[in-house]
């Protein structure tokens, strides 16, 4: 099996120039009894997966492997697993660029046809913009924006304000019952 994949990546055109089947291939040679060795193309797969951001959850519906599996390739990979999210993470901010670039072309563009202002929503560029940067900050580990919609609480004063208005509701509503007491 390995010599397969070795093969496989050797004569095909990566020629071993990803850096997670070198590593996978690297794992493999260490004679070890490792999914690298007995399965580099799982191996390799799931190394993509993880660096894809993909869930253990994800991953094993799709390989059927367990968690301790995952998670101990991950640990012998991780420096690898490292280099190809920052990898991810440049083309993501190249691809973020790229469509500030044309949304600015398309305002200068705007800006100079009046009738073409007039048919065409910003929308539709700043909507993938967003999404660009949003994955390239993701992946840099920057998303750290978190936005709460909390209302506040009622205090103590407010409270009991509460209850003596309902007990003054309750009392208004109900009817005075007067009893007698008939006992002998």
């Amino acid at each position: 099996m390995l010599d397969l994949f070795l093969e496989k990546f050797l004569k095909g055109p990566m020629r071993l120039k990803d850096p997670l089947a070198m590593s996978v291939a690297a794992a493999a040679d260490k004679g070890r009894n490792f999914l690298e060795r007995r399965d580099p193309a799982m191996a390799a797969r799931v190394l993509e997966m993880l660096a894809d951001g993909n869930s253990y959850r994800e991953i094993r519906k799709e390989t059927n492997l367990d968690w301790e599996t995952v998670s101990r390739l991950k640990a012998r990979h991780s420096m690898v697993l490292e280099e190809r999210r920052k990898q991810l993470a440049q083309d993501a901010l190249d691809v973020a660029e790229g469509l500030r670039l044309l949304q600015k072309e398309k305002m200068r563009m705007l800006a100079e046809d009046p009738e073409q202002l007039a048919r065409t929503n910003i929308r539709d560029l700043a909507i993938p913009w967003g999404i660009a940067n949003d994955k390239f900050m993701a992946a840099m580990g920057e998303n750290k924006v978190t936005i709460e919609h909390k209302t506040a609480a009622p205090s103590l004063e407010d409270a009991m304000k509460a209850i003596e208005e309902a007990r003054a509701k309750l009392k208004a509503s109900s009817v005075e019952v007067i009893t007698k007491d008939i006992t002998p």
